[in-house]
């Protein structure tokens, strides 16, 4: 009798919305990062406006950017330093990475400063949050 009162209502209590509602979600970052090559790379001067201009970019609304230069760490294999800039903008999802390549103040940024580098090469990924 306890066992057909029971697992009747089983299921309901598991897949219950209160239930739903208290398993975590797991939640994902876009990374998106661009290194630059100036065509000048003994140029401090520019270097320091490019870095400059790339501030710009942090009037776009998105989850976080961050703006550096190689480290003078011991190489290691596999390490690229051959870089002399790099921006790295983290998106909640890829609608934030579209919103931000088309925007003016992205596409002003490229169209004012692709003279300052030679090659220019970007990387997306997504990952989980744990």
């Amino acid at each position: 009798m306890f066992r057909r009162e029971f697992f009747p209502a089983f299921p309901s209590i598991i897949f219950s919305p209160a239930s739903l509602w208290k398993r975590k979600r797991k939640k994902s970052l876009i990374i998106h990062q661009t290194l630059f090559w100036l065509k000048d790379p003994k140029s401090e001067e520019n270097k320091t406006k490019l870095i400059e201009n790339l501030r710009t970019l942090t009037k776009i609304e998105f989850h976080r950017t961050l703006i550096g230069v190689p480290v003078q760490t011991p190489s290691f294999e596999g390490t690229d330093s051959s870089y002399d800039v790099s921006i790295v903008t983290y998106f909640d999802n890829a609608d934030g990475r579209v919103t931000y390549q088309n925007h003016p103040v992205h596409q002003a940024f490229l169209s004012n400063n692709r003279e300052l580098w030679d090659r220019s090469i970007s990387y997306d990924t997504i990952c989980e949050i744990p």
